[in-house]
């Protein structure tokens, strides 16, 4: 079956935002985070469940990557990612700070760049943030790219060295930024491509290509890059759920000569860490 790009981005605008006002009328209640398991709270549940059943009513079939049930096949017309709670922690504790996120790419898509259309829709506050190839979207109204990002770097990092090492990326960056480690990789990426922000870091192998799938789409949507420890275009796949090591991510905004500064030096050493 053959898909218009610009009505994926229409229908995984919709799903997100549905599911995003689920998880908003549920927050702070003690079914909604009751935990059902290790990482998982019921809320993550009710939404993967809710966005499952909104794609088969839309038509949208393919093979689905998504957090609790992992890979489902339902056609193989496309390749759906979807993260249905992304800072489940933060919601657990009614922190305000977390996004569903649908990314979708042709079916014989075996690669993250390939991703041609979704969206993040944060749970509490703000417009959901959409892409279709290279337009992007803010709530219903098309953006322009960037031409100044805000002052911001949202980090994550768990070990000593990891730190040093973002520091360093902080100070070729041009120093004077407020850091930020808000819990929702999704959303967050999305805000970096977008000029909420300057860069995200993430220096553990903690990430999955379900969280950052739409924000990267977002990102290269409007002009933006992302670079792994080697300091290129990480291949990120799509056919099973994996991990991502590390990731950085800069708006459109942020010179080559500094991304590729990054890139040579602390970036390199990021895979060292003990």
């Amino acid at each position: 079956m053959e898909y218009a790009v610009e009505d994926l981005r229409r229908v995984s605008l919709k799903i997100a935002s549905e599911a995003a006002g689920l998880l908003r009328d549920m927050s702070c209640t003690s079914s909604a985070t009751r935990k059902v398991g290790k990482e998982t709270f019921r809320a993550d549940i009710e939404s993967e469940s809710y966005i499952l059943d909104a794609l088969r009513s839309e038509g949208i079939r393919g093979r689905i990557l998504t957090e609790e049930s992992g890979v489902i096949e339902t056609g193989n017309d496309l390749v759906i990612l979807v993260d249905p709670l992304d800072g489940s922690r933060n919601y657990a504790n009614c922190i305000p700070w977390s996004s569903v996120s649908i990314a979708i790419a042709p079916g014989n898509a075996i690669d993250i760049r390939e991703v041609i259309a979704g969206a993040v829709a944060p749970v509490f506050y703000g417009d959901p943030v959409s892409f279709a190839n290279n337009t992007c979207y803010l709530g219903g109204s098309r953006i322009e790219p960037p031409t100044e990002s805000e002052n911001f770097v949202y980090v994550y990092v768990e070990h000593p060295e990891a730190a040093r090492l973002l520091s360093d990326i902080i100070m070729i960056l041009g120093g004077g930024f407020k850091v930020r480690s808000l819990g929702s990789a999704a959303l967050e990426v999305s805000y970096v491509g977008i000029g909420r922000g300057k860069a995200f870091i993430d220096l553990r192998p903690k990430l999955r290509n379900i969280d950052i799938a739409a924000g990267l789409g977002i990102v290269k949507a409007m002009g933006g890059t992302y670079l792994g420890k080697r300091g290129e275009m990480p291949r990120i796949g799509l056919r099973t759920i994996e991990r991502v090591d590390t990731i950085a991510v800069f708006a459109r905004d942020v010179p080559l000569e500094v991304i590729r500064e990054i890139s040579q030096g602390p970036l390199s050493s990021a895979g060292q860490r003990p």
